[in-house]
């Protein structure tokens, strides 16, 4: 069943004025009418059934009671890599349940973010991938963060995967959890050393070298599989 994130507080039995982006996906896209049922998630996180009652409007009806997301907050600082991957992981980890993803300027990144158009895309993808998930919330997709900025982010818990870690430290995820994953060619030295020097814990992935996509989601559904 479709679902669509609105940005207001709704109840059942109210009608509703839709936005042209979700008119447009109904009508024209889905080819839906007024017998097709989907959800609608508010400003609240909450989940109701609608449907449409004109081109233009629909009805609120039943409200569910369903929490998809986490037991704890979970932020991935996600070093920027090739377009393309990068977007895959931001699709993935939505739908893993992350919570906050901050696009992170490594030393070797090669890709670089110019303007907020980039920053406005991944957002829609993010969302797209939230209604495909039936998420409660959309992840926050923060502005792109350089080494110093990277204190701010940390949590209760927090990892560096590292390629050259030679242990594999079991995972803590009580409360929250944030952890960092390179860029194409890993982190440069000296950068590892500051972000470890500000708390984050070296974790390994594992014997061999994972491409920083592959590492993004395998790490990832490691943290969701103990924190659902």
């Amino acid at each position: 069943m479709q679902q669509y994130f609105i940005d207001e507080e709704i109840h059942s039995g109210e009608i509703l004025d839709l936005n042209e982006e979700i008119l447009h996906h109904l009508l024209k896209v889905l080819r839906k009418d007024s017998t097709y049922t989907f959800r609608l998630c508010d400003s609240s996180g909450t989940f109701y059934h609608a449907h449409l009652i004109d081109k233009k409007r629909c009805e609120i009806l039943d409200r569910l009671e369903e929490n998809n997301e986490l037991d704890c907050d979970v932020t991935c600082i996600l070093s920027l890599i090739k377009s393309d991957h990068f977007e895959l992981c931001i699709q993935k980890l939505t739908e893993l349940g992350v919570n906050r993803i901050v696009p992170y300027q490594a030393y070797r990144s090669i890709v670089k973010f110019k303007d907020e158009k980039k920053l406005d895309r991944i957002r829609k993808i993010a969302m797209e991938a939230a209604e495909q998930s039936h998420r409660n919330r959309i992840p926050e997709i923060c502005a792109v963060a350089s080494l110093k900025d990277l204190e701010q982010y940390r949590s209760r818990n927090n990892y560096i995967c590292y390629e050259a870690e030679k242990n594999v430290a079991s995972l803590e995820c009580d409360g929250s959890v944030t952890y960092i994953i390179g860029p194409e060619g890993g982190f440069d030295e000296k950068e590892y050393e500051k972000i470890t020097e500000m708390g984050y814990r070296s974790v390994s992935l594992g014997k061999r070298i994972l491409r920083a996509e592959t590492a993004a989601i395998y790490f990832t559904s490691n943290i969701v599989g103990k924190c659902q």
